[in-house]
């Protein structure tokens, strides 16, 4: 009897020590996760939500509670989800209705906004259910609608949350509860993974841009330092899931590096399948960035410049206030992510100095045969988003101006200064100054910098019906520029004029001293 209550009480002691080992993992593994600005203990949020998942007969929704603190006033406009679709009745949302009493809902000339009323300095509550309205599967054209199925979910703040329609600057307490998920599924979201609360304080415009996910993922972890990197994947890919995880994590390391910038302690890479051959999207958003790949897609040049660049928005995106229209700068915010998407790989040793110099020699071949070469900036205002080719326009008027802007300060400093430079600067006035982003205070910075000269070329090529001439030494002292020309088709039609850039001495290797005008170590 004596050794039986003995093995008894051994028993029940592994197994307080056994649950008490993981909980304090669990425990350890999400204090890593969610190290984002957490409200006050106690403090009641501004705006909660309580999400849980709904299984109807034919559809599978997700259930929200939207809670916030009313005002004096009685009345509070919200926003509805961005269902980016010609339909913004079919935002996704449905039996929208109240929940706290003496509240209203009514209609305003606008579909995406309502007015809530309601007795002044009241808490409002309000329901709806979500359900995805995508027609079809996962391609370029729809991929920023949310997902939601009984597999797993995806989707962007402002495609699924209602909002209070504040001042997107106004910092909030925001706290999420994922109620009643299955047990097999994995969270991951811009504020943490796999946790059931979630709060954080944030201005309104982050939240908005943040992204969240959940269902089956498989979930691996990586540190820079003492800061965890998470990656949600789904799907089956033609590259080990490992190098992909590595990759990003020496990506992003290599770009915080650049802006000496460790402050982020939260990243999450969310990777999903869709229907297209040989296709990848990348998109950024508040610590974290969304890659939806083509089953087909391997680890090539292409996908690592997708998640540089994409990577790069952390600082020239979210770290920077760009004027209104922002199209008109695009060429900056755009273009100079591709830029340094590609010699910062350099840097990383994560791409070669040939596919460097292939990969440029491509953009200026896009842009030199591009019927839209021509066309001013200010077309961009209301054309971006409906013209393919003008959507592509800055992408490539930036790479070569952030080009031939770095060789003219490389010059004008005897080697001593980069568009580096320009770019630490302007990262600090923007963030000690407020400075707001627009071509005048940019320009100035490149006068500056670089001189008169390039940025008269830059304003004319903007501003009137011209092309951009590169600079013969924009690749360094190691190569030499040649114009191809070729026609449009064999015998008739436009002949383009092509610049291209080639080894000086072809038949020896490239150096050190060739890799030092592009800031190797």
């Amino acid at each position: 009897m004596k050794i039986r209550l003995q093995l008894l009480i051994l028993t029940i002691s592994l197994l307080i020590f056994s649950n008490t080992q993981e909980f304090s993992f669990n425990g350890k593994l999400a204090e890593e996760a969610n190290k984002f600005p957490r409200a006050k203990e106690n403090q009641s949020p501004d705006i909660s939500y309580s999400i849980e998942p709904f299984y109807d007969v034919n559809a599978f929704r997700l259930i929200v509670v939207l809670e916030f603190q009313g005002d004096k006033s009685g009345t509070t406009k919200i926003i509805l989800p961005n269902s980016q679709t010609s339909n913004r009745n079919n935002s996704g949302v449905r039996f929208l209705k109240t929940l706290s009493p003496n509240t209203f809902i009514d209609d305003t000339d606008k579909p995406e906004i309502k007015t809530v009323r309601y007795t002044p300095n009241t808490v409002v509550r309000i329901y709806y259910q979500f359900e995805e309205t995508r027609d079809g599967e996962i391609e370029a054209e729809n991929y920023y609608m949310a997902i939601v199925n009984k597999k797993y979910f995806h989707f962007y703040s402002d495609t699924f949350f209602i909002l209070p329609a504040w001042d997107l600057n106004t910092e909030c307490n925001i706290r999420i509860a994922w109620n009643h998920m299955p047990s097999n599924w994995n969270l991951a979201n811009s504020f943490g993974v796999n946790q059931k609360i979630q709060e954080a304080k944030i201005p309104l415009w982050k939240f908005r841009h943040a992204v969240f996910a959940g269902g089956d993922y498989r979930i691996y972890q990586r540190m820079i330092g003492q800061s965890p990197v998470y990656f949600a994947i789904r799907g089956q890919w033609n590259f080990p899931e490992d190098q992909l995880c590595d990759f990003s994590t020496n990506i992003f390391n290599a770009e915080r590096k650049f802006w000496n910038d460790y402050n982020s302690t939260f990243t999450v890479e969310l990777v999903l399948p869709m229907e297209e051959k040989d296709s990848q999207i990348a998109t950024s958003r508040t610590n974290a960035l969304s890659l939806f790949l083509s089953p087909d897609k391997t680890l090539d040049y292409q996908l690592k410049q997708s998640i540089a660049r994409e990577y790069f928005h952390n600082w020239l995106g979210d770290g920077i206030t760009f004027a209104d229209p922002q199209e008109l700068i695009y060429w900056f915010k755009e273009g100079f992510a591709s830029y340094y998407g590609r010699l910062l790989l350099l840097r990383a040793g994560l791409i070669s100095l040939d596919e460097y110099v292939n990969q440029y020699n491509q953009v200026l071949r896009q842009y030199f045969t591009s019927p839209v070469r021509y066309e001013k900036n200010e077309r961009l205002v209301k054309e971006f988003w409906s013209d393919a080719d003008l959507n592509k326009l800055p992408y490539l008027r930036g790479d070569i101006f952030a080009h031939n802007i770095n060789c003219a300060i490389m010059k004008n400093s005897n080697g001593q200064k980069s568009l580096d430079d320009l770019m630490h600067d302007l990262y600090k006035r923007c963030r000690s100054e407020a400075l707001i982003l627009s071509n005048g205070s940019l320009s100035a910075l490149i006068r500056f910098y670089a001189g008169d000269a390039v940025l008269s070329d830059i304003m004319r090529t903007l501003n009137s019906n011209a092309t951009f001439k590169v600079s013969a030494d924009a690749l360094g002292p190691c190569f030499t520029l040649e114009i191809l020309k070729e026609k449009k088709f064999w015998l008739i039609g436009e002949k383009y004029f092509i610049p291209s850039y080639k080894p000086k001495n072809e038949n020896q290797p490239l150096d050190k001293n060739c890799l030092w005008w592009f800031g190797v170590e």
